[in-house]
């Protein structure tokens, strides 16, 4: 597999999804990059879940 750089507008991703309040807006999809996801997290101070782990993560 190359390497091929990845770049996007504003104009060219999805809207933001809303996420418990959270707005989660997808950067590139895994099919994109075909191996990682990179989202983009906004919120308010305090609105993001505590400290977990996802065992599929690790």
């Amino acid at each position: 597999m190359n390497a091929q750089p990845l770049i996007l507008s504003p104009d060219q991703h999805e809207p933001a999804l809303n996420v418990v309040g959270i707005q989660v807006t997808v950067l590139a999809s895994n099919a994109a990059t075909q191996s990682y996801g990179i989202t983009l997290q906004q919120g308010e101070e305090g609105t993001d879940p505590p400290p977990h782990r996802q065992d599929w993560n690790h």
